[in-house]
């Protein structure tokens, strides 16, 4: 009896391991099934900015600017970041994806991206197999996403990378967007988004009047009722890549809130790209154009300071300034060159050139950037970096110069 009733016991207890082993495995397969990813970067180190400049004042120099910065710099080769991502398979070729990802500052622990959750990014989206995907929420414009590939810098290290010429390809971020891109042929991706209300700020500068006074009247973009008071963008692109070649074409245009003064006005912007693999080194080309007005620039160096003299005495990053007639070329070369196994070398010019009425304007000058990188990999997930970046008339400026240099370590999970 006594044997029976252990028997029992026993038996009572492997039913419950086993269904409480179940219950773990079929958790865990729902999860491998669901596809949720939790990854991230984390980006540190430490930069030396020196900027000079002739400041002005209703038109008129006033004396030479002159500041440096030494300290510990973050998101340097690439924005440090934290974010989910997951997938589920319909069936039939059809899946639905998200991507949430939120930026911040791994120097003092704070959020990147004014303070947004997932400022990064955060989308809702379908997928079908052989045909493309459609994708809701905030992203970068396809400007930003197709010249990744074509930037030595992939759009990281400051001033160093395309965006300093290319405003469109300075990892701009649409809120409010849908956003569809289709894969027609193998190596070719055509794709179209439409933003309701970019959440960008905007400089309406009207006929300049106002623009070296530092009174041009600033707006934060906001998401409002009627649909003309809302910053709006459209951004267009193209992306071929088969085996060495990648070409790219993009497209951006953007529509001011109406209720602004000045605000009729609508930049726009185009960028033509390619690149090409030789294998001993990667060659990288690009132009474009900047038409009635400038997409946010980088500021010079990067994650180290809230605020610099040339951003303080020139015009501001991280907004769309609405200039009627303002015109600019840009021109892109970059190299990336593997050195061996575990060390690459980036660099690359570029060149930003005022045209129509910006030529005459003795504030104004072409601006150019010579930089170079080395990284070094550690492991699959961490690198070091060392970096160098000098810009002659930053921001077309005129006398504007700024030089960064830095050290760092990358790693990612």
């Amino acid at each position: 009896m006594l044997s029976r009733r252990l028997f029992y016991k026993a038996l009572h207890r492997l039913m419950c391991a086993a269904v409480v082993s179940l219950g773990l495995y079929s958790a865990g397969a729902a999860a491998q099934q669901n596809g949720v990813t939790l990854y991230g970067i984390i980006d540190i180190g430490l930069q030396y900015d020196h900027v000079r400049q002739e400041a002005f004042s209703g038109g008129l120099p006033q004396g030479l600017i002159n500041q440096s910065f030494l300290g510990v710099a973050n998101g340097v080769q690439s924005g440090s970041r934290f974010g989910f991502r997951g997938n589920e398979n319909l069936g039939g070729g059809l899946g639905v994806n998200f991507v949430l990802e939120g930026g911040f500052n791994p120097a003092d622990g704070t959020s990147a991206q004014g303070g947004r959750l997932f400022g990064r990014q955060s989308t809702l989206g379908m997928t079908l197999r052989d045909v493309g995907r459609l994708d809701l929420g905030r992203q970068i414009n396809l400007a930003s996403n197709y010249l990744l590939s074509i930037d030595p810098f992939q759009e990281g290290f400051g001033q160093a990378n395309i965006g300093s010429s290319f405003g469109s390809a300075n990892t701009t971020r649409y809120g409010n967007m849908l956003l569809l891109q289709l894969t027609p042929v193998s190596g070719l991706t055509l794709g179209a988004g439409y933003s309701f209300s970019t959440g960008l700020s905007a400089i309406y500068a009207g006929e300049k009047g106002c623009l070296y006074a530092q009174s041009c009247p600033g707006t934060s973009g906001g998401y409002n009722f009627i649909a003309n008071q809302n910053m709006r963008a459209i951004t267009l692109g193209a992306q071929y890549k088969r085996g060495p070649l990648d070409l790219v074409v993009t497209y951006d245009k953007i529509y001011g809130d109406a209720s602004q003064p000045n605000s009729s006005v609508r930049p726009s912007f185009w960028v033509l790209g390619g690149a090409y693999d030789f294998k001993v080194l990667k060659l990288s080309l690009a132009t474009g154009q900047a038409i009635d007005g400038f997409a946010s620039g980088q500021a010079q160096g990067t994650g180290a300071t809230s605020a610099t003299v040339l951003t303080s005495v020139s015009w501001t990053p991280g907004v769309v300034l609405f200039l009627p007639n303002a015109r600019a070329y840009s021109y892109f070369v970059g190299v990336t060159a593997p050195l061996t196994s575990e060390v690459t070398l980036l660099a690359s010019w570029q060149m930003m050139q005022p045209q129509g009425f910006l030529s005459s304007d003795a504030q104004l000058n072409t601006q150019q950037i010579l930089s170079a990188a080395l990284t070094q990999k550690l492991s699959v997930r961490t690198n070091l970096y060392t970096y160098a970046s000098y810009a002659q008339n930053f921001a077309m400026i005129n006398t504007a110069e700024s030089f960064t240099f830095g050290v760092g370590i990358r790693h990612q999970f």
